[in-house]
């Protein structure tokens, strides 16, 4: 075998310059083409060559666990009869591979590879190849369905159903209506507890009090105000006090008015 090891030697020749010898192939020998030389022990420079095309026991197999699913998802992959030490595994044909895997003295694999997150959908097909000799391989075929989640029969609801308001304007929905109410749905304070409703209307009538007061208007006053003088007697002589001899110093003259009183003002409702 050229740039091999020599297989037998001093095979005896025929009368007419004819040979015939066997040699069986070993079991582990690896599937490929081999090229046989048989030249003259006495004359090497007299040679002939042959070819002999070496095949797996059996006929190399890939099987794929799924034969359809969404692009850029994994899928199981198992292999028999690949003869040779690692294969590639390719989309469409194309290089580069998807994936590479060892193959194990029985001929055999069955690695997880990744398919192409790009791909279209529609039938493709996934070949493995060994590296060492090409024409060692087999494809399977794969169907790329719709996008990723687009078959989910569950859809995603952005409305959120956690019925507590976050505003606290906002009202909930109640189908008992409370007495002295004419809406359909309760205020939040009705929710919060009659104590708390009771205060809130504590705080409102003492303010409409508070600020009525102070925005009294004139017809108001005219209607529940009301001003009186109450008379009183007056002194109206000053005596001034001197000891007997002496001048008098001056004099004050003050004229008598009626003393307006106190004045008070009473306020009547009507």
């Amino acid at each position: 075998m050229i740039d091999g090891p020599e297989i037998a030697s001093g095979i005896p020749m025929g009368e007419n310059g004819d040979f015939s010898y066997t040699e069986p192939i070993p079991a582990d020998t690896d599937p490929d083409t081999y090229t046989f030389r048989a030249e003259c022990t006495d004359e090497p420079s007299l040679y002939a060559d042959a070819d002999l095309v070496v095949e797996s026991p059996e006929e190399p197999l890939l099987t794929l666990a799924e034969e359809e699913g969404a692009k850029g998802t994994n899928v199981q992959v198992e292999g028999t009869g690949f003869r040779c030490s690692n294969v590639d595994f390719l989309w469409d044909g194309n290089e580069p591979p998807l994936a590479t895997a060892s193959v194990t003295e029985q001929a055999d694999f069955a690695p997880e590879i990744p398919l192409p997150s790009d791909a279209e959908p529609g039938a493709h097909t996934v070949r493995a190849v060994c590296q060492d000799y090409p024409e060692q391989y087999d494809e399977a075929s794969y169907e790329v369905t719709d996008e990723p989640g687009s078959t989910d029969p569950t859809p995603t609801d952005p409305t959120p159903t956690d019925p507590t308001p976050t505003d606290p304007n906002q009202t909930l929905p109640n189908p008992t209506v409370p007495p002295g109410t004419t809406g359909g749905s309760t205020p939040v304070g009705w929710v919060v507890g009659p104590a708390s409703l009771g205060g809130a209307l504590a705080l409102a009538a003492a303010a409409a009090v508070y600020f009525g007061r102070l925005h009294r208007g004139p017809r108001w006053v005219r209607n529940h105000v009301r001003a009186t003088l109450r008379p009183a007697t007056g002194d109206t002589a000053l005596i001034e006090d001197r000891l007997p001899g002496e001048p008098p110093t001056r004099s004050t003259r003050l004229d008598p008015h009626p003393d307006p009183g106190r004045q008070t003002l009473d306020e009547e409702d009507r």
